[in-house]
């Protein structure tokens, strides 16, 4: 059967392939100098404004009006759903924070049963559901809150050297102050942090004399009284030192004299108690709550406009 293949003779072997590396050498020398001349001829046309002969400009090739056109709705529709996104979001975020507003004027004794029951009418579906679920929430809380004022959180306490292991692992979220028994500003932190431990159960709040806890003051690297650090299950997380962040604003001379609402906030953010901040008036009005504006012994009182109700509703 004969073969397939043919038999090269082995003299005639350098010829052959001498011939077809020039073969292949000018195959390619061509295709080289075509793709130079279209690239010539596409820069020229780019220049003066004209279009290649082989670039489809009919009305539904890549550059047509239809093709615009359908791009056009594309893009149009997309918008439309990122705002529809964004709409439902902001939505989501109104119907929480106004819900966390109603509360917070119930339990500062703000709204009286009947304005309650207004203020809940006036909440849309999305915010019923939003409340329900909150509702929900503070049952599964309200045992937790019972677990916790048996550890003995709801209050201000001092404890030795040999209880604060005990104490700090004892609870999920631990707020421990290292202060000095002479030092003005540990008695400043002392008034704000015992006026909040009775609202926020949810963390225990303690303090230490750094005089008599001298292991920890080292191991804690605590270096600045008043210092008051945050344990999150049993590991220091962030800590307070000073006054820092909490003079920002003060008048000149009354440095020290900042709210407990601001130390609640920075606590808050340290995410080491669980804080809501106050309405504005702003919000007051868009969630039509602005004749609530504030109360304080039995007299009405109202706050700027760009500010906050920080000392409206709380001290």
């Amino acid at each position: 059967m004969a073969s397939k293949f043919t038999m090269v003779d082995p003299a005639q072997g350098d010829d052959v392939y001498q011939h077809m590396a020039q073969t292949v050498n000018d195959r390619m020398g061509k295709a080289v100098e075509e793709l130079r001349q279209k690239n010539d001829e596409r820069t020229a046309a780019s220049q003066s404004g004209a279009s290649m002969p082989d670039e489809d400009t009919s009305v539904d090739g890549p550059t047509g009006s239809a093709y615009r056109q359908v791009e056009a709705r594309k893009r149009a529709q997309q918008h439309r759903a990122q705002a529809r996104i964004r709409k439902s979001k902001e939505q989501a975020v109104d119907a929480a924070r106004q819900e966390e507003i109603v509360q917070k004027l119930q339990e500062s004794h703000l709204l009286s049963d009947e304005e309650d029951d207004e203020a809940e009418d006036s909440l849309d579906p999305e915010f019923k559901l939003i409340r329900e679920r909150r509702l929900a929430e503070l049952k599964a809380q309200h045992q937790e809150k019972v677990d916790n004022m048996s550890k003995g959180h709801g209050q201000y306490r001092e404890i030795t050297q040999d209880e604060f292991l005990p104490e700090v692992t004892g609870s999920r979220r631990v707020l421990v102050h290292f202060y000095h028994k002479d030092f003005m500003r540990c008695k400043i932190m002392d008034k704000h942090l015992a006026s909040l431990a009775p609202t926020h159960v949810e963390t225990k709040f303690l303090k230490i004399n750094a005089e008599k806890a001298p292991f920890f003051v080292g191991k804690l690297h605590v270096k600045i009284l008043p210092t008051v650090i945050f344990f999150k299950d049993s590991i220091a997380e962030e800590r307070l030192q000073g006054f820092e962040g909490l003079a920002d604003g003060q008048p000149k001379g009354e440095e020290d004299e900042f709210p407990t609402a601001r130390v609640a906030a920075r606590l808050g953010k340290l995410e080491a108690i669980d804080y809501t901040a106050p309405p504005t008036l702003d919000e007051l009005r868009r969630f039509h709550l602005s004749q609530h504006a504030a109360i304080r012994g039995g007299t009405a009182t109202t706050c700027d406009d760009d500010e906050d109700l920080d000392g409206c509703l709380s001290d």
